[in-house]
């Protein structure tokens, strides 16, 4: 199962996602690759689309981003990847857990 925390407020955006969905084989699993490409396309935008400090760790299997004092952009960032990752965990409530802190 994929565990994802997420964190958002005007102090800090906070996101955890570790382990694997195990919905498929290795280089079938729509769920992690689904929840893959949502967390590194969060990564890359925040870099690109902001001028916030961003911090973040991609390894196989787990995830972490953080972004101190975020703009709007940032948080709109952040708040349309919860978006994407909930509509997965809804639709694959055994594979995705989605857990959100504020």
């Amino acid at each position: 199962m994929i565990k994802i925390t997420v964190g958002i407020s005007k102090e800090h955006v906070a996101v955890k996602c570790v382990g694997h969905a195990n919905y498929n084989t290795c280089g079938q699993d729509i769920v992690c690759a689904g929840i893959s490409a949502l967390l590194q396309t969060l990564c890359y935008s925040l870099e690109e689309i902001t001028k916030d400090k961003v911090t973040y760790s991609l390894k196989e299997g787990e995830g972490v981003v953080g972004v101190y004092h975020p703009t709007c952009k940032s948080l709109t960032l952040a708040k349309a990847f919860v978006i994407g990752c909930r509509d997965i965990s809804n639709r694959y409530p055994d594979y995705v857990q989605l857990e959100i802190k504020n």
